[in-house]
């Protein structure tokens, strides 16, 4: 709705708003704009409606407005808790084995777990038994057993009706369903059993509410979309699992995590009352009554906790201004440090100019409706031709969907279900493997088929039709805003070759889809995560073996699980280039010899030894993709037929993807041999600034050419002169013999005794200085390529020593990149 109110609410008389205590972000964003519609048109009338409402805050937001309490026609609804259900079905957890003994005795162990089981707190009048069976569940575990016992209690009560289940998430969902469907009773015709998430498509949605013929019933597994979203007029019993999947950000580091976590009494209240709609119902809460207690009242607001850079560019869209002054006048204010990172981030990305205003980027990153880190990766694949595969890998790192399914009494996946990721350590282009094989049986032989190909594989057949009914809705975006369509082409990624540079570039852009999301493997499972914090392989990760060894122990990942363990889920393995070209904001030089060895620390906690060229040219390339995406955000219907310049980046990015780039006598040594994140090692007098950017450690460094316009934050001198005949280059044909004669009219009276460069020893890519042949190339004193037409300002470097601008003849600058 926000979006069509771009244009106002002419001709519009009474707006009602449902559901508002679902305090999600979009419904607090659209109070702020109708609270100020109403002040400036009094004729405007705004209805909110809720059945569990805090009365008193939102009538205070809206000027002590009149509130109405008209009293609702449910049904009494019998509710239950986890012990009265273990009771009532004489409920006995089925034996642990060996792993999950270990594991909760794990957590018995451990010092807050007696405080944090409420299940172990069960009341003794409900008898020796039951107590006995509670202390063996662990909370938010709840046995599928336990689940198959209460609908075998609720088919023995003779009553019509259907069930509904509340579960936290999409992939739960897929799990239950699984279970019930091979179950001797669940799996027969006299059962239907239907998903209800809010990304599966419309057609699915809609079965849940028709009717069923006699003698079969509906079973509805559903999130909290069913909590008051939707209404299914034929429920009357619920099964709740007292869970929600809520997804935290800290604004400290812009760091994106989902939590499992205990739904608020008034969720349970909600969930509670869709059993009474018809006819007297039943709700079965699968959480202590010890447990209920320590819930709190409601839910916090999403506004809260949530990453805010979508809901800024909104807000840019829809010209309200300021983006801090706007989000202040909300009914419950998002912290500062939240919205500051939100604009910040967003300038960092280009996303808004230093006005604060949408620059071409930002107009299509504010169309499009996911993250705006993945939404840029997404337009930089469109240049690749690689559209089509990137909107599936931005649809699954959006929605959370898990292309494999495992059965529930497996944790890990199978060998068959990791040979999709054909060797690339990546579960982003497993998924993408295995929803290609998914699309080409779909088209051959149809959905059964496509359905039968699923089962026997260990594919989730719904979430890969929730992600390829997002993948098409992403694209008819970008058609509309006038990509072509052969940069958006579903073309499958040829996973069969030895080696594939579509997925090196794939694994490259997803280093820029997922910033700040990068952790290390230190051991086993270990993971080390930018907050210095220990953190595992998710076991459903393709990466997620005994003994593995990884080329590089460096990972991406889509989010951060918060259940008894931190976890990282939706890994790929990336390699040092990758990482410093889309996936660092600072990086910093610490030289250790003579001989310009020395170490690179980007983001102030990842060392990597290399020369100081080899570092220098791979973050003065970065001004240069930069460039390309402004271009191709300007024009975008140029993607189908690129400059020379143009395609000369595109080349030169696809052989620094290569392994060839990583050769071993490329000069450049990975430093593997720390144990944790290194925060304050390398922060010592004697280090150059590299690249200058915000840390999420730091404050980065000065940058005295930072407000020049198109150059950001890449331009930094270092504080040491650097000797070029010591220079030790990747080898992948990009950088050749560093001592290139150099020709240049333009600067014929500048001196130059060795060669010219920038004061990242960068060279540039002018048109008679583009690829392997460096003869007649301009260099530039920004860590910035120089394009035909469009040269940067000239710095020379002479004499072993830099020459600043207040020391040579004046040169008329010329800048490349606007906004």
């Amino acid at each position: 709705m926000a979006r069509k109110m771009e244009g106002g609410l002419r001709g519009v008389s009474h707006v009602i708003v449902d559901e508002i205590h679902e305090r999600d972000v979009n419904t607090d964003f659209m109070l702020i704009l109708l609270r100020e519609m109403i002040r400036a048109n009094r004729n405007l009338r705004l209805v909110l409606m809720s059945a569990t409402i805090d009365i008193t805050m939102f009538s205070e937001y809206f000027g002590d407005c009149m509130v109405l309490d008209i009293e609702g026609r449910t049904h009494p609804v019998e509710y239950y808790f986890l012990e009265d259900c273990v009771k009532m079905v004489n409920f006995v957890p089925p034996p642990a084995d060996e792993k999950k003994r270990k594991h909760r005795q794990e957590l018995e162990n451990a010092t807050d777990y007696a405080e944090e089981n409420c299940n172990l707190k069960c009341d003794p009048i409900y008898g020796e038994a039951v107590v006995r069976s509670m202390g063996e569940m662990i909370e938010k575990e709840v046995p599928f057993e336990l689940v198959g016992a209460l609908l075998d209690k609720i088919i023995g009560m003779n009553i019509p009706g259907a069930v509904l289940i509340f579960l936290p998430g999409w992939n739960i969902i897929s799990l239950l369903r699984k279970y019930l469907q091979s179950h001797s009773r669940y799996g027969s015709p006299s059962y239907v059993i239907l998903p209800l998430h809010s990304q599966i498509p419309r057609e699915d949605q809609r079965l849940v509410f028709r009717s069923t013929p006699s003698g079969v019933r509906k079973i509805v597994l559903a999130t909290n979309i069913a909590e008051s979203s939707i209404t299914i007029n034929d429920v009357v019993f619920v099964i709740d699992f007292c869970l929600s999947r809520t997804k935290l950000f800290t604004a400290r580091n812009n760091l994106t995590s989902y939590s499992t976590s205990w739904a608020s009494k008034t969720n349970l209240e909600q969930r509670r009352g869709r059993a009474g709609r018809v006819r007297p119902g039943f709700a079965f809460h699968l959480c202590s009554r010890a447990r209920f207690d320590r819930l709190e009242q409601h839910a916090t607001p999403e506004i809260l906790r949530t990453p805010l850079h979508e809901l800024a560019l909104l807000i840019k869209l829809l010209r309200l201004g300021s983006v801090r002054d706007f989000l202040m006048k909300a009914l419950q204010p998002p912290p500062l440090d939240a919205v500051i990172e939100a604009e910040h981030t967003l300038k960092e990305m280009k996303a808004l100019d230093k006005n604060d205003e949408l620059t071409p980027l930002g107009f299509i990153l504010a169309r499009l409706p996911i993250e705006p880190r993945l939404g840029k990766m997404l337009i930089f694949a469109c240049v690749f031709n690689l559209g089509g595969a990137a909107a599936v890998l931005t649809s699954t790192a959006s929605l959370g969907c898990d292309p494999f399914l495992l059965p529930p009494d497996h944790r890990r996946l199978t060998n068959q279900q990791r040979s999709f990721a054909a060797g690339y350590s990546s579960d982003h282009l497993a998924g993408l493997n295995v929803f290609q094989e998914w699309t080409t049986e779909r088209t051959r032989r149809g959905d059964e088929s496509a359905d039968l190909f699923c089962d026997q594989h260990g594919f989730n057949s719904s979430a890969l039709r929730v992600i390829d009914d997002a993948a098409n809705q992403l694209r008819a975006i970008l058609i509309n805003l006038g990509f072509p369509e052969e940069s958006l082409s579903d073309a499958p990624v040829n996973f069969n070759l030895k080696h594939n540079i579509d997925c090196d570039i794939l694994s490259t852009l997803l280093v820029s889809g997922l910033y700040p999301n990068i952790c290390f493997h230190s051991d086993k499972r270990k993971l080390l995560t930018t907050e210095g914090t220990l953190a595992l392989i998710h076991k459903s990760s393709v990466n997620c073996m005994k003994d593995i060894k990884f080329t590089h122990p460096f990972f991406v990942f889509d989010e951060k699980i918060r259940t008894q363990a931190v976890s990282c889920k939706g890994l790929s393995m990336v390699n040092p280039i990758q990482l410093m070209l889309f996936g660092c904001r600072s990086a910093i030089w610490k030289s250790d010899d003579s001989n310009d060895k020395g170490i690179v620390v980007i983001d102030d906690w990842i060392p990597f030894r290399m020369s100081f060229m080899t570092a220098a040219r791979i973050f003065a390339f970065r001004p240069a993709l930069e460039a390309l995406l402004v271009r191709t955000c300007l024009r975008p219907e140029g993607v189908a037929d690129l400059r020379e310049e143009d395609q000369h980046v595109i080349n030169v990015l696809r052989q620094l993807c290569s392994p060839e780039a990583l050769k071993p006598n490329a000069g450049f040594d990975e430093a593997n041999n720390f144990d944790s994140p290194p925060r304050k090692r390398f922060a010592t007098s004697s280090n150059c600034p590299l690249l200058s950017g915000r840390s999420h450690r730091n404050k980065g460094y000065e940058n005295s050419y930072s407000e020049k316009q198109g150059f950001g934050r890449y331009t930094n001198c270092p504080n040491r002169p650097t000797d070029p005949e010591q220079v030790h280059d990747i080898q992948c044909g990009l950088w050749q013999d560093p001592q290139p004669q150099f020709s240049n009219p333009r600067y014929d009276h500048v001196p130059v005794n060795r060669f010219s460069g920038n004061y990242m020893g960068a060279r540039s890519f002018g048109p008679s200085g583009v690829g392997n042949n460096f003869n007649g190339s301009s260099w530039n004193s920004y860590g910035a390529p120089t394009f035909g037409g469009y040269p940067y300002q000239q710095q020379q470097f002479t004499n072993d020593r830099f020459v600043q601008p207040n020391q040579r003849p004046s040169i008329r600058p010329h800048w490349g990149v606007r906004y």
